[in-house]
């Protein structure tokens, strides 16, 4: 297995396979940290579609390459920020420009290497559908960045602008997920495997209203930290509400699993019985964090209900 400085060092000399591989290894954890700063929704995955962008074009710049899981926490925490102090809009250019601050300039020869991965970039835009296509390279590529110079030369409304760079960035994150061949990456390996004991847990606790399997995962001294700062303490107090879920007929219907060696994201559903429809809000993600092969700490974040209701009601802020 190639170490994280083997292979930014090989996404240095333009190798996208390789690049891809570390932000494979790192997804997990850093949908973590984007989770725990902006919350449970859209936000957090489009915040990992911008650092994924912004890794490409400053992969080059990273001076220590065995450092390589730092400098994407640095990047995803930058662009949480700008969400948040920004009315969570990121540009692109702004923030890889920001970035740009905490590096050296590259040497020619870095510089020269580095234009194979913009290649990757540019050729991966030519697999787009062609509005698409033309929206991102006028953005990223062209002299009109601004949303409204786009919208002018397109003809289209700023929304539909920033609706298909959206798209673009999404489609962008996952080619390069699929140049890298992941399907013997180890981190693949640890999310499938992963992915299958979670399956397998909420479907025996859905289909034979049995919580035990899923639970084996979970330490005795479990601490469960809640999206609005609560903590809750010991495995007994999740058995408890999972009795209750079994009791009032509660299933839960994963959705996406990353992982890797000591972070796992589940994310999934809620199905409420039809006699009691906002007893759980409307989907969650669980940030599992491992210890000696056991679930320790987690935290949990929820979607809000559509409709505001106040935190006395049911169970909206589990």
């Amino acid at each position: 297995m190639l170490s994280d400085a083997e292979l930014v060092k090989a996404a240095q000399s333009g190798d996208a396979v390789s690049l891809g591989v570390v932000l494979e290894r790192h997804r997990a954890p850093l949908y973590a940290l984007a989770l725990r700063m902006l919350g449970q929704g859209p936000q957090a995955q489009d915040a990992i579609q911008d650092a994924f962008l912004i890794a490409v074009s400053s992969i080059d710049r990273l001076r220590d390459p065995a450092a390589a899981g730092g400098w994407l926490r640095g990047i995803l925490r930058n662009v949480c920020l700008m969400r948040i102090r920004e009315e969570r809009k990121v540009h692109f250019g702004e923030v890889a420009a920001r970035l740009d601050s905490e590096f050296s300039e590259p040497s020619i020869e870095e510089a020269i290497d580095s234009l194979a991965l913009r290649e990757w970039v540019w050729t991966a835009l030519g697999e787009l559908p062609e509005v698409l296509k033309v929206t991102a390279m006028l953005r990223y590529f062209g002299s009109y960045a601004s949303y409204e110079e786009i919208s002018s030369i397109l003809s289209v409304p700023v929304g539909t602008v920033k609706s298909r760079l959206n798209q673009v960035k999404a489609k962008l994150a996952e080619a390069l997920l699929k140049t890298a061949g992941l399907a013997h990456d180890e981190a693949r390996r640890v999310t499938e495997t992963q992915a299958r004991y979670f399956e397998s847990a909420i479907e025996d606790f859905n289909r034979n209203q049995d919580h035990e399997m899923f639970v084996s995962a979970f330490a005795e001294d479990l601490a469960e930290v809640f999206s609005d700062g609560s903590i809750r303490r010991g495995r007994a107090l999740l058995i408890a509400e999972l009795y209750e879920d079994l009791e009032v007929g509660i299933k839960l219907h994963p959705t996406n699993v990353l992982a890797s060696k000591e972070v796992t994201v589940v994310e999934a559903d809620f199905e409420n019985p039809p006699d009691d429809p906002f007893h759980c809000p409307p989907a969650t993600s669980m940030v599992l964090f491992y210890r000696d092969g056991q679930i320790h700490r987690s935290s949990r974040y929820f979607t809000p209900h559509p409709e505001k209701r106040s935190t006395s009601e049911k169970r909206s802020d589990r």
